[in-house]
């Protein structure tokens, strides 16, 4: 099979998983009651992307590993798991648990973080602390932001769908101008092929594909103006090149070429959502101080 068709249809499996869990409330419901049909939904889509980021968890930890880093393999996953089901209660819990006080919850998070710190003391290493730090690298790269984006998606599966819109027009028309007009480099030591040139043309193509669709997409209850639409543009232009720089570093640090290979064409997890893993932050950053 060639390259071009395995990444084809590597690429179609993703975009059926992305698409199906975003909208599977709709598919799977249709029997009227919205809130049931929206319960069911976040499920799935939780789900779906808990498993997206368990495999994200080993990504970052083998290729730390191949690197000769010291991680505590079995405490990142004994923290990373619970940081993503405790944010989901917190951020989601409201809608299912009326009246129960959720306060306590980041507490019980920062709890939970702190003992990596505990646990160091009775571990062998000369350098606990960067132990600690890449430990704890999963849980504050990976399963936090997945987490949030459960948010963005309960509340608007619409605006999370637009999200990943956005993320890819971005991507493939900074690669296309890039390629026909880029001349200086942007930021050769992380990403040799990234030109100042492209990223501003995936940045007016996003937001343009974001003031043309955007608001075909269900986001009445945000109230979603043409100013909102930009800002959410441009948060997924700057910010998601940024994540995809991240990503680079990281790659580069490690040594390797891809994050993974589930993939096949494409890489890993971290090689597919790393723009997203640093704009979902944000995108609900927004939503909280414009109170959307």
């Amino acid at each position: 099979m060639s390259k071009f068709l395995t990444r084809t249809l590597s690429g179609a499996v993703y975009v059926l998983i992305v698409v199906g869990s975003i909208y599977s409330g709709q598919l799977l419901g249709g029997n009227g009651n919205q809130y049931q049909d929206q319960t069911i939904g976040n499920f799935i889509f939780s789900t779906v992307f808990f498993i997206i980021g368990i495999i994200g968890i080993h990504e970052v930890t083998a290729n730390l590993t191949k690197k000769g880093v010291v991680v505590n393999k079995p405490m990142a996953y004994a923290v990373a798991i619970p940081t993503y089901l405790v944010l989901l209660l917190w951020l989601n819990g409201d809608n299912y648990f009326y009246g129960t006080d959720l306060s306590m919850l980041p507490a019980l998070l920062l709890a939970l973080w702190l003992v990596v710190f505990l646990v160091q003391l009775w571990r062998e290493d000369e350098q606990p602390f960067s132990t600690i730090g890449y430990t704890l690298l999963p849980s504050l790269w990976v399963m936090t932001p997945l987490a949030l984006m459960t948010h963005i998606q309960n509340e608007s599966a619409g605006l999370i769908m637009m999200v990943f819109i956005l993320i890819w027009v971005n991507d493939t028309f900074a690669y296309l101008t890039g390629m026909l007009l880029g001349k200086h480099k942007m930021w050769e030591r992380h990403s040799p092929n990234k030109t100042w040139e492209g990223t501003m043309g995936g940045a007016l193509c996003c937001i343009a594909t974001a003031l043309l669709i955007g608001p075909l997409f269900d986001t009445r209850a945000l109230n979603f103006d043409r100013v909102d639409w930009t800002a959410v543009a441009l948060v997924c232009s700057v910010i998601g090149t940024l994540g995809d720089l991240v990503e680079s570093m990281f790659k580069r640090y490690c040594g390797v070429k891809d994050s993974g290979k589930i993939m096949p064409g494409h890489g890993g997890i971290l090689d597919r959502f790393d723009s997203l893993l640093m704009t979902a932050p944000f995108i609900v950053a927004y939503m909280v101080v414009c109170q959307l």
